[in-house]
């Protein structure tokens, strides 16, 4: 792959023995790789693209406590007193009803998946990434939620994260966007009486939970990288942005 060519990547990170689980797309929305493993497995990969764009399912920073201000209740004309410890961006998915995790506002309340987030974010900035948009720059990074993304792709709420019916569901929405993974519907013709009683699933055609989100965090770095237009940004610049594709007008 030459330098020059440019890789959208999606980042996912849990709290899980293996942390990150990273995907990466070409210009074209083919399927280039997955990984999973450490930080510096992830960092490795980025390491060595020339031009890349990569969409990161944490938050970038601690919680500034903006909604605490004068300045962001009068923006936002919030009543007093609530949703004081909420970035704009998760207030704002809040009130539209996809519950996603909250930053907290005091240090020693950030969960430790979180904190490798923002230490991720610090190692970006050290590669030479710059946050989006930067139209000069030939590596960027973005922060987006990956829950979220499937809820506005969707125009619903996603089945649970890690559940069988999310991960066909949002494997079907991944091929609604373009992105060259197997039918997910193939599934039910492979299921019979038989599989069921022995315990036997034909997920050999179903991504993971975490290659999923890993997935729509890659579509959400493409979105950026050839269509901003079909990008939604959540939140205010005092405490982060967040991206997300915007829903499928059809």
């Amino acid at each position: 792959m030459s330098l020059n060519s440019l890789t959208c990547v999606g980042v996912h990170l849990s709290a899980s023995p293996k942390p990150f689980t990273f995907a990466a797309l070409d210009e074209e929305q083919r399927i280039l790789a997955f990984g999973e493993g450490e930080m510096v497995d992830a960092l490795s990969y980025l390491a060595g693209l020339g031009r890349a764009v990569v969409a990161v399912s944490a938050p970038a920073r601690t919680n500034s406590g903006f909604l605490d201000t004068p300045e962001a209740r009068e923006r936002l004309n919030l009543p007093p007193g609530r949703w004081v410890t909420l970035r704009s961006a998760e207030y704002e998915l809040d009130q539209a009803g996809m519950a996603v995790p909250h930053t907290p506002v005091r240090a020693e309340s950030v969960p430790l998946w979180m904190r490798a987030g923002f230490r991720f974010y610090e190692q970006l900035n050290a590669l030479g990434y710059q946050p989006y948009p930067a139209p000069e720059a030939p590596r960027q990074w973005l922060e987006t939620q990956a829950d979220a993304a499937y809820w506005s792709l969707l125009g619903v709420v996603p089945f649970p994260y890690g559940s069988l019916e999310s991960r066909l569901q949002r494997q079907l929405a991944l091929a609604g966007c373009g992105l060259p993974v197997p039918d997910a519907m193939d599934f039910f013709e492979e299921v019979t009486r038989y599989k069921l009683l022995r315990g036997q699933l034909p997920l050999e055609g179903i991504y993971s939970p975490a290659e999923l989100n890993a997935l729509v965090c890659a579509h959400t770095a493409w979105l950026a990288a050839s269509r901003p237009d079909a990008l939604r940004c959540l939140g205010q610049p005092e405490d982060g942005l967040v991206y997300l594709p915007a829903p499928d007008p059809r």
